[in-house]
């Protein structure tokens, strides 16, 4: 793997655990901190996906690919508010960890439920995953019993994990529409593809974040909620701060993937993220960093390496 890929990927996974210190240190509204991030990288991305719808064209879009970017917004949010509230109840060092982790569990029990056969190293992973999200909620290793995982900080940590699951899988099969649909025009036309497959990624990105940024307006309007308009203009520094370093985050991902022919190395890498905020929420947010912790986060990031 190049050594440029290499650096992109550590400040992706850099950025992406920074926004989520940045998201756990706001005291106000978790709804208004990120409409106002999913809404300001929106609007930077606006002029961008209006030169690319016109440059691709109306027909490209079907009703079925609007439909599952909106059923992905949906889920974002649902992983976003989840996310908020989980840090409300719990330390990054929690919840962080598991919010990565339990993703790749979801996805693995799905795909061996559908009849996927799993390779003895993928069940070592798996294993070592759930190994580590069973060490970090604890102070002390005796401490060990199903008491101690009945608190809202794992559940919303575990909701937020099925809205990572729920738009991933969505993500994928709008991008693939839209790949797909964009490949047959320019074959039928014989003219070579001028929206590579980056652009394409690019294009979601941002129409996820207005798909992300519009039913939360539309449901603060409806509720008559308007004062979390106001909270979010107030917060719309921290909010906007978080967001860009959302959307620089998968650019980030997306140019490391495009210096290197092993994707599965960019996503692995990725994982380091766990032990950046890990050291960050005991460092700015002054959080114990217990040895139980220390040794779960060790057993999700080399679980997560294996399984990828």
């Amino acid at each position: 793997m190049p050594v440029a890929a290499i650096i992109l990927v550590v400040l992706s996974a850099l950025l992406h655990a920074s926004w989520n210190i940045i998201g756990k240190s706001n005291k106000g509204s978790v709804q208004a901190f990120f409409f106002m991030s999913a809404f300001c990288s929106a609007l930077l991305l606006s002029p961008y996906l209006l030169w690319f719808y016109f440059q691709a064209g109306d027909a490209v879009f079907s009703a079925e690919f609007w439909g599952l970017l909106l059923i992905g917004g949906l889920f974002q949010i649902i992983y976003l508010l989840a996310l908020g509230f989980a840090y409300q109840k719990a330390e990054v060092g929690l919840v962080y960890p598991m919010a990565r982790a339990l993703p790749v569990l979801l996805v693995g029990s799905l795909s061996f439920w559908m009849g996927q056969v799993l390779s003895p190293l993928q069940w070592l992973g798996f294993a070592l995953i759930t190994l580590g999200c069973l060490f970090v909620p604890l102070q002390r290793f005796r401490e060990l019993s199903f008491n101690r995982y009945l608190n809202t900080g794992i559940l919303w940590a575990a909701v937020a994990a099925l809205g990572t699951t729920g738009y991933s899988i969505i993500d994928k099969m709008a991008l693939s529409i839209l790949s797909e649909q964009l490949n047959k025009i320019d074959n039928d036309q014989l003219t070579p593809p001028i929206l590579s497959d980056q652009l394409i990624s690019i294009f979601y990105l941002g129409a996820q974040f207005w798909a992300t940024a519009l039913p939360l307006a539309i449901y603060f309007i409806l509720r008559g909620q308007y004062q979390e308009f106001t909270e979010a203009w107030r917060i719309k520094k921290q909010a906007c701060i978080a967001g860009l370093m959302m959307g620089i985050t998968y650019a980030l991902v997306l140019n490391a993937m495009l210096l290197t022919d092993n994707v599965s190395l960019v996503v692995a890498l990725r994982q380091i993220s766990i032990v950046f905020g890990l050291l960050m929420g005991s460092y700015w947010l002054k959080e114990k960093l217990y040895f139980t912790r220390i040794i779960g986060c060790g057993f999700i990031f080399c679980g997560l390496l294996v399984v990828i």
